[in-house]
């Protein structure tokens, strides 16, 4: 009589067994595959990135690696900017970005136990110390008169304060708004009359205005400009300018040459200067 219990387990046994020599032969067969992959098409013997050994890794691997360093060595350059509140220049700081494919290329075509060091490119801020010593023309001026309340006049100076030392490139689009805002308390604006009633920033539109002229003369391209609905009384009609959170004043230095604001405000007036090389 057969015992089909016995049976049954040793058919599973051999069942088993046979996947388990299969998973090793496969396992065999794909490491030996990657030893002659790496063998064949992996970085030489003793080839080094920087101090990283790179010996039998695939393109795919060097180039994940590469980029990974790249993620931590690259940085934006910064432009040389005014620093208003110790009226200094801060200089510029040069930026620099690896070259990913370049550097995985060296990688791969290195000799044995060649070193290899990173391809990196420098990166130029537009904006350096020598160009704002370069600024030396005044091109345009114009100024406003509009007095009005204490937090009125805080306003202007703190507009022309935040617009003061802007410089823009060839083709560079002057933004009021986006230099001198967002208006809010902790900006340093205050409370003041606003056409229709009292807001944050009240009057900063004398500064727009002011600016808005001070193109005019340098006959500059205008991009964006509104009207007031009312008129007022520090500009001759026709050539005010409002400024909201939705409205904005913007010029484009239509020049070939780098352009500086310089302004300021105390008392009710505003004073608007456009520099040049």
């Amino acid at each position: 009589m057969i015992n089909r219990n016995h049976t049954g387990k040793f058919s599973i046994a051999n069942i088993t067994v046979s996947v388990l020599i299969l998973l090793i032969v496969v396992t065999v067969v794909f490491t030996v595959k990657l030893a002659v992959e790496r063998y064949q098409a992996g970085v030489n013997s003793g080839v080094m990135l920087e101090a990283i050994p790179m010996e039998g890794m695939l393109e795919k691997e060097v180039l994940k690696r590469v980029q990974k360093m790249a993620d931590a060595m690259d940085r934006a350059p910064q432009n040389a900017r005014y620093d208003p509140n110790n009226d200094r220049i801060i200089p510029e700081v040069r930026g620099r970005q690896v070259d990913v494919y370049t550097t995985v290329r060296r990688v791969m075509e290195a000799e044995k136990g060649e070193r290899v060091e990173l391809a990196v490119i420098n990166l130029e801020p537009e904006i350096t110390s020598e160009i704002f010593k370069s600024i030396d023309q005044k091109i345009a001026s114009f100024s406003t008169s509009g007095g009005g309340s204490a937090g009125r006049s805080d306003n202007l100076y703190v507009a022309a304060k935040y617009m003061n030392r802007t410089i823009l490139a060839p083709g560079d689009v002057f933004s009021f708004n986006k230099v001198t805002g967002p208006r809010t308390f902790e900006r340093g604006y205050s409370m003041a009359p606003i056409v229709g009633g009292t807001g944050i920033g009240g009057g900063v539109c004398q500064v727009a205005t002011t600016v808005y002229n001070a193109a005019l003369a340098a006959d500059l391209e205008i991009i964006e400009r509104y009207p007031h609905s009312i008129q007022v009384g520090y500009v001759r009609p026709g050539r005010d300018a409002t400024v909201t959170d939705y409205l904005d004043f913007k010029f484009r230095n239509s020049t070939d040459k780098f352009i500086q604001i310089h302004s300021g405000a105390g008392g009710g007036h505003v004073w608007v200067q456009l520099w040049s090389q």
